[in-house]
This record gives C-alpha cells, sequence and structure tokens, in this order.
C-alpha cells in the first residue's frame, strides 16, 4: 500500500463510513429508550439533528514510525415522512495532519439516505429497520480520501433490550447492531462488508424498571457502551484493508439532547495508531419540536 498509504486508507475507510451515519435518537421499543451511540447507524427513522467530531491518530507513510493524524467534523440531518420511514442527508469535513508534509483537508462526499421500520415489538424490545445509504462519488475533496466513485450500501438494523428477561441485573442491557454491503459504482473502489455491535447497560433502565438507586441526577442519566465497527474488502482490495474500531464509552441523556463521548481504540492497523476519541452531540427534534419540524410529514395523529 502506498500513495501515502492510500491516503490514510482512504481516509480511515472515510472515517468509518462517515462515523456509521449517524445515532440512535430517542428511540423507544416498550419501556426501553435506545440512547445515541456514534459509530452504529440508527435503528429506527427518526427527527434529529448531530454533530459528530473526531482525532485519531495514524501510521505514517511518509516517515516510517511516525504518526500522522485526522480530524473530522460533521453532520447529519434525518427527517420522518412517515411515523416508519424516513430520509437523511449527511457531510463532514477531513483534516489529515500527515509527519513530514504539508496537511490536507477537504470535505467528505455527500450522502443521503432512507429508512424503513419493518418491526416494532414493544413486548420484547425489539426494533429491526431496513435502509439503504447513498455516497455520491466525487462530491468530496480526493486529497482527504473522499472517492471519485460513488457506493450504495443496503442494511440491516436491529436494537433489542433484555427488559423481558427474568433475572433483574440483565434487564437494564440492550444491543444494537447492523450488518450492510456497500456496492461501490466501479473500480478501484472495492465493494466493502460493513457490520457493527453495540453493547449498553442503562442506567436509567436500571433507576425505573428495576430498583431506584440513591444516585446523583448526573450518573442516572447515563448509559455505559462499548461499540464495534468493521469494513471489510469484499471484493478487489487495491491496497484498501479491514478496519476494525473498539470504542467503550458514555453516553449522557437529557431532555431533547445527548452528549456521547468514546476513545477509539483501533483493533487492526489501518484503523489508526493510537487511541483517538470521539464525541456527538444529537438533539432530538421529535422531542423539542413535536409539532412542527420533529412531526412526521404524512402523519396518523
Amino acid at each position: 500500500m502506498n500513495r501515502r498509504s492510500r491516503l490514510a486508507t482512504a481516509a480511515l475507510a472515510a472515517v468509518l463510513c462517515t462515523l456509521g451515519h449517524g445515532a440512535l435518537a430517542y428511540t423507544a421499543a416498550g419501556d426501553r429508550l435506545f440512547p445515541a451511540t456514534i459509530l452504529l447507524p440508527q435503528i429506527a427513522p427518526s427527527d434529529d439533528a448531530y454533530l459528530t467530531t473526531s482525532t485519531q491518530p495514524l501510521h505514517s507513510e511518509t516517515i516510517p514510525g511516525s504518526t500522522d493524524r485526522l480530524t473530522n467534523v460533521s453532520g447529519t440531518f434525518n427527517k420522518t415522512i412517515t411515523e416508519r420511514f424516513s430520509i437523511g442527508v449527511e457531510d463532514g469535513w477531513n483534516r489529515l495532519d500527515r509527519a513530514g508534509a504539508s496537511s490536507a483537508n477537504g470535505w467528505q462526499n455527500f450522502e443521503t439516505s432512507a429508512k424503513y421500520l419493518a418491526v416494532h415489538d414493544d413486548t420484547h424490545e425489539l426494533l429491526i429497520s431496513l435502509g439503504v445509504d447513498r455516497e455520491w462519488g466525487g462530491t468530496g475533496a480526493a486529497g482527504i480520501g473522499a472517492s471519485a466513485k460513488g457506493a450504495t450500501t443496503p442494511a440491516l438494523f436491529l436494537g433489542k433490550g433484555m427488559g423481558d428477561l427474568g433475572i433483574d441485573v440483565l434487564k437494564p442491557f440492550a444491543i444494537a447492531a447492523t450488518f450492510g454491503y456497500q456496492l461501490a459504482d466501479a473500480a478501484p473502489r472495492p465493494d466493502l462488508l460493513v457490520a457493527g455491535l453495540t453493547i449498553e447497560y442503562s442506567i436509567p433502565y436500571f433507576e425505573s424498571k428495576v430498583r431506584p438507586l440513591a444516585l446523583p441526577d448526573f450518573i442516572r442519566a447515563m448509559t455505559p457502551m462499548v461499540e464495534l465497527f468493521v469494513t471489510s474488502p469484499a471484493s478487489a482490495t487495491r491496497g484498501s484493508a479491514t478496519t476494525a474500531t473498539i470504542a467503550p464509552g458514555i453516553n449522557y441523556a437529557a431532555e431533547g439532547w445527548e452528549l456521547g463521548v468514546e476513545a477509539l481504540v483501533p483493533a487492526t492497523r489501518s484503523a489508526g495508531r493510537g487511541v483517538g476519541v470521539i464525541a456527538q452531540l444529537h438533539f432530538a427534534l421529535d422531542y423539542l419540536f413535536p409539532e412542527s419540524i420533529g412531526k412526521p410529514i404524512f402523519s396518523r395523529h
């Protein structure tokens, strides 16, 4: 691999496929409120907006043993058309600081998405959605890894709370997962398998559904979680490699907004050189503006 390590492994796999395309909003299934994740996509259609920023040290191909650094800032907006269907837009800006060379910066490729909620089971705290993301090739800066070729990613999204288990201490656990296949428009961009898993433990759920504790309000609003996000070439790689990142962190949820902070721990060489950090500020428009911008365009209510 060269050409500045294929532009820092295509700017860290386009910043982990644009940081997973989003967060979980105030998505609910029965008594379960799924908090906002950062690396994984959101489970269900939603009305929300969020800002995400990250910084990650990378292996330098200019000076062996040295470190480059990739910084990303991105924004996302999702809008429900009906209670079960939403569309979204996303874009981001990258800066790649390279050891022994000039820095590069520019916009990522513009992305659009659509999502349909196929299963909503309150009793079992279960959500399953189908979605598709479209990355529009050539709309970003090639110097930071934005591909001239676009890609389309159909995917499955799942959220499952453990509140239906019989053991109290396990009930606050929940998982979120995504499985997708990114189809590149043309070579040399490869197709990618995209997968992610989040394990979370909801302190608010424990407080309200299991046993109240004399905890400070700040702690009662937190959900510790660990995310894993992986992209792996499924076609001729031409310098691409499997990228896997583990992200332990915490979510703080207030009324209408959430703040998440996670460490970015590379699990493969192509995922970075050292530990990075990512943070996200999320606004639930359905909570803040339920009768205007946060309401589905075609609502039954």
